[in-house]
């Protein structure tokens, strides 16, 4: 699980976690799965149609080249066991960047530059999994090190994110000192994910995707731009990495300034998505639960047309504003409130509707 989705996991639960129930939700739950297997279906068609040709090619071209190698050195009087042997030898010296063309060996790949990178693939969740430890020792420690480390990238990111939502939600005071007048309070909110949304496409996509082209000698500008999604959205294939070329000065300093974007660009991701949150209409996670929040302003509106009361003691003195029946509710009569102002819990806690929530 990335990041963005622990990430958006928690800001889910904080803001619905304690106005919600899971009785009832089956249903809902059966429909969500049942529509998330259609489209991975969909995905396994369109991917099958669109890969598969090429891939029969390249398969064929492949096996035609074995074949006449293996005459050619059957001929030279090799065995066949031999030449098994050849082959997965040249398979391994590939994996560790041994090529047989032009005798060509690039950089090992537990240099400094590159360690430190893989450790940033690593606690952000990336992992692309184009190397790994091989040794025991190794794999124990990754297991160790991502156990203490995802956490503490989680937390950092997060308190990154309520950093950049101050400066996030001073554009939406802007956009809602210039256009409240015009514009509902929900089209402000889908006007200010649009800017968030611009900009992070700028800034973290096009702009990146335009120096890795121009460093990267064989990545067009959608080669770049495809590994920069992929990595920001912790897919991490693994079918590109910046600095694999040979032929690139500074290796290891750009691989150590590749893990600083990708964790930057993950904290942007999650502004993104806790800004996408903000709008109730775009969070799909309320379909699937039942929402017991709802129940209680409906009780409070239905309160709210019936006529006003006031409590009197025997010497005709009304309870002073803001104490609270057992029901956990007391207004005042002839005091005119909004919806959620005046309301509060059964503790004496102000009561805070949906829309008084998504406001703020």
């Amino acid at each position: 699980m990335g990041l963005e989705m622990l990430s958006l996991h928690k800001t889910v639960m904080e803001r619905y976690g304690q106005t919600h129930s899971l009785q009832g939700t089956d249903k809902r739950l059966l429909i969500g799965a049942g529509v998330l297997v259609a489209y991975m279906f969909i995905g396994a068609v369109v991917f099958v149609h669109l890969e598969s040709p090429l891939e029969e090619i390249e398969r064929g071209v492949f096996v035609k080249y074995i074949q006449e190698w293996r005459g050619i050195l059957k001929k030279e009087g090799f065995a066949e066991e031999d030449i098994e042997r050849l082959f997965k030898d040249i398979r391994e010296a590939a994996k560790n960047e041994i090529w047989i063309v032009g005798n060509q060996t690039n950089d090992p790949n537990w240099t400094f530059g590159q360690a430190f990178f893989f450790a940033g693939t690593l606690i952000s969740t990336v992992g692309y999994g184009r190397i790994s430890p091989r040794t025991e020792h190794g794999k124990l420690f990754t297991i160790v090190y991502c156990l203490l480390g995802i956490p503490l990238t989680l937390a950092l990111l997060s308190a990154l994110v309520a950093k950049l939502r101050r400066p996030s939600l001073w554009v939406r005071a802007k956009l809602n000192t210039k256009l409240g007048d015009r514009l509902h309070a929900n089209h402000i909110q889908l006007a200010h994910l649009g800017v968030i949304s611009a900009a992070l496409l700028i800034f973290v996509f096009i702009i990146p995707s335009w120096i890795f082209t121009s460093i990267e000698p064989e990545w067009s500008f959608l080669d770049s731009f495809y590994y920069c999604f992929v990595s920001l959205t912790t897919i991490g294939l693994g079918d590109y990495e910046p600095g694999s070329s040979q032929e690139q000065s500074f290796r290891g300093f750009y691989k150590i300034v590749c893990t600083v974007y990708l964790l930057l660009g993950l904290t942007c991701m999650m502004l993104f998505l806790a800004t996408l949150y903000d709008i109730p209409q775009l969070n799909v996670s309320r379909f699937f639960l039942v929402d017991q929040m709802d129940e209680n302003e409906e009780d409070y509106l239905r309160e709210k047309r019936a006529p006003a009361y006031s409590r009197h003691s025997d010497d005709h003195s009304s309870c002073p504003n803001g104490s609270s029946y057992a029901t956990g509710v007391y207004q005042s009569a002839g005091v005119e409130t909004g919806l959620g102002s005046g309301l509060r819990n059964g503790d004496g806690s102000a009561y805070h509707s949906s829309a008084d929530l998504y406001a703020h």
